[in-house]
């Protein structure tokens, strides 16, 4: 009995309002299908065609992905539901997964569902598990993306380019940055930024995802009318990726950020986290998932920070900092000191934070992570009954 399962939908048109019918993929199995999850690393998978205008574009179904080899289940939802609407999917086409499978060949990991944002989520996640892997990618699916920058290395050109994208305010200055970086009009450059795009939606970052779309448009629009080469004058200013990341790093509490965001003013642009956002992605790419934890709790401050009236304080202290801290403690008397700096530690909803964690750590298949913030919450659970370590 097959697992895949196709199914026939009657979709209309955004373009034209024309009604069609569409075989659209809702349960996907590797080892049935490898052509398909090819199509899916493509980002080509229930993308369907109007066969009266040529429109193409997504067919907004749900997908859920299981791959029997790495003992793995995730569930996009189609978009636009709300939590109770995209749950009940979930649950009748794990089901039907379920039901396909002979009882003798199920297995404790089908019970364990991941779930993505979208088609393009379970994507970056496959991408993300081959590169751990070592597996060779279809050749479609390779995007040049900078890795993370190290203390002594030159900034990746398509970053430096990218981040001066990004700083043009003008039209002026969008043309000066296409003239002094020209490796903007290369394609591989909007597959980039759609990746980027990627990561923003992602991480729910949906006003930034918006914000890179349009700079692709706007980018091949520029393209297309090959605008004049501007005068040194017109380029827009730069800054230097990897001293700003490193100062960031080094940002402990928000007055660190404060007088960061003062010689740096350019980190309170909401496109900073569509950046900070893939930062947190290569470092995952890479395996360092404390890295990627203090980058995103950077760009969560960063966030925080952006949104408060001019001249509010922030607060001294945010749980996130707190967690962040006593993931950073290496041994144990560091982790009670941690909580003792800390008291809002002792509150439930950090256990219930690390718990989440460990879930999350777990699904990925990261044990050691999940097991690491399992030890840091039993440390506040001690410490809140004041009970003797063992």
């Amino acid at each position: 009995m097959a697992i895949s399962f196709v199914e026939q939908e009657q979709l209309h048109c955004p373009s034209c309002a024309v009604e069609f019918a569409a075989d659209v993929w809702l349960v996907l199995d590797a080892q049935e299908h490898p052509e398909q999850v090819a199509a899916l690393l493509r980002h080509e998978l229930n993308t369907v065609v109007c066969p009266a205008c040529g429109f193409r574009g997504p067919a907004g179904a749900p997908l859920l992905f299981h791959d029997s080899a790495a003992r793995s289940v995730i569930f996009a939802p189609a978009p636009g539901l709300a939590e109770h609407e995209w749950r009940d999917q979930a649950r009748e086409l794990h089901a039907l997964l379920v039901g396909s499978i002979p009882e003798e060949q199920r297995r404790p990991y089908l019970a364990d569902v991941d779930i993505a944002q979208d088609l393009d989520g379970i994507a970056r996640r496959l991408e993300r598990r081959n590169r751990r892997r070592g597996d060779v990618l279809p050749a479609a699916t390779t995007v040049p993306m900078a890795p993370p920058l190290a203390a002594d290395d030159e900034p990746a050109p398509l970053l430096v380019a990218v981040q001066a994208l990004l700083a043009a305010e003008t039209a002026e200055q969008l043309a000066a940055v296409l003239a002094e970086y020209p490796l903007l009009r290369n394609p591989s450059t909007d597959l980039a930024l759609r990746q980027l795009a990627d990561a923003a939606t992602e991480q729910r970052e949906f006003a930034v995802a918006e914000s890179l779309g349009q700079m692709r448009t706007l980018l091949k629009q520029m393209l297309a009318a090959e605008p004049p080469a501007p005068t040194p004058a017109q380029v827009a200013p730069q800054i230097v990726p990897e001293l700003v990341l490193h100062e960031l790093l080094q940002a402990q509490t928000n007055a660190d950020l404060q007088a960061l965001i003062a010689r740096h003013p350019l980190l309170l642009y909401p496109e900073i986290n569509g950046l900070l956002a893939a930062s947190v992605d290569l470092a995952l790419d890479e395996g360092n998932e404390r890295l990627a934890l203090a980058l995103e709790q950077r760009r969560a401050a960063l966030e925080e920070l952006r949104t408060l009236p001019s001249g509010d304080a922030a607060p001294a202290v945010t749980m996130d900092e707190a967690i962040e801290a006593l993931l950073l403690a290496e041994s144990e008397d560091e982790m009670i000191a941690t909580v003792r700096h800390y008291p809002l530690l002792l509150e439930d909803v950090a256990e219930q934070a690390l718990e989440l964690f460990a879930a999350e750590a777990h699904a990925s298949g990261e044990d050691d992570i999940a097991n690491d913030a399992l030890v840091r919450r039993a440390v506040i659970g001690r410490m809140k009954n004041q009970e003797p370590r063992t």
